[in-house]
């Protein structure tokens, strides 16, 4: 069974003839489409040599997804408009990778409120796992938290946080495949945010779902994001997320046309609440931001 990685470089990566390879085939794929495009070939084009202009571009040419470092980054992190290349600012401030930073803290909420009660967490995969390591258990005794990764880059970032907060103590790290846990009854939490996105076979989901309820305890609760289906461009759905439509437009053309992002498989709520009730878990809650899209889901496993 294959397994999933959503990158294949460090987070560091230069310009190089690798990255001017991937460059070129990037254009003479969209020059080959240039009938299907979102925007005008041209500017199309543009787009492709400004994403190799700064360090966040060049990774997402050469991954086309996001990895611990960049995800954490996104998420945690300011962006200097005086300093940042101006399509990085656009990314972190302007496209839906905000809105993505926006629900982290949504996430970041709910596992606050399972502190009182839970003492076994588990964030899988961790990434650099700012979701447990941003929490305060001072008041609290006997927490355990274990982070899980593919990628041993993440695994080395989240240690070096845990020791920068001061929660090495309360840490165990694992490079493990989610699909291959080969825990039973262990967590009274798993948080888990954006690995199923970079799946699409409803049995692989399942069988990803069923592997989270076999380490959850009796009562363990699962927090995980999906990605509901998009309206198409110019469709009034849009508006909730709030996104104009120019940015819109060039938001599908990075992600799409230009990155074939490997992350944007989607997902009803309708579907992923069957998809955990073959897995053996019961979905208690749904929670959508104000306007009604990028839903945080949190199933619990039945006692």
């Amino acid at each position: 069974m294959e397994k999933i990685i959503s990158h294949k470089t460090h987070s560091e990566v230069s310009i190089s003839p690798d990255t001017q390879s991937i460059i070129d085939a990037i254009k003479n794929r969209v020059r080959n489409n240039s009938l299907n495009l979102i925007l005008p070939l041209e500017d199309t084009l543009a787009l492709v040599d400004e994403l190799a202009e700064f360090d966040l571009g060049r990774f997402l040419l050469h991954n086309r997804g996001l990895n611990g470092y960049w995800t954490s980054y996104i998420f945690t992190q300011q962006c200097d408009s005086e300093k940042e290349h101006p399509l990085k600012k656009w990314l972190m401030e302007d496209s839906l990778l905000s809105q993505a930073r926006e629900r982290f803290h949504r996430f970041k909420c709910l596992l606050k409120s399972e502190i009182s009660t839970a003492k076994t967490f588990a964030s899988i995969p961790c990434g650099v796992m700012d979701d447990l390591l941003d929490q305060d258990y001072s008041h609290h005794s006997g927490i355990k938290i274990k982070g899980i990764d593919l990628d041993p880059e993440s695994i080395s970032h989240a240690k070096e946080k845990a020791k920068r907060v001061g929660l090495s103590n309360l840490c165990d790290f694992e490079i493990r495949d989610a699909w291959d846990l080969d825990y039973e009854s262990v967590f009274d939490v798993i948080t888990s945010n954006g690995l199923n996105m970079y799946e699409s076979a409803p049995e692989r989901l399942i069988a990803l779902y069923s592997n989270f309820a076999k380490a959850l305890k009796p009562g363990g609760r699962l927090y995980i994001s999906f990605l509901t289906p998009p309206p198409q461009v110019g469709d009034a759905e849009w508006e909730k997320y709030g996104i104009p439509e120019e940015d819109l437009k060039r938001e599908f053309s990075i992600f799409g046309d230009i990155l074939q992002a490997t992350y944007l498989n989607f997902v009803s709520e309708e579907e992923i609440r069957h998809q955990m009730q073959v897995a053996g878990l019961q979905v208690t809650d749904v929670f959508y931001n104000e306007r009604g899209v990028l839903p945080v889901l949190k199933a619990v496993k039945p006692s």
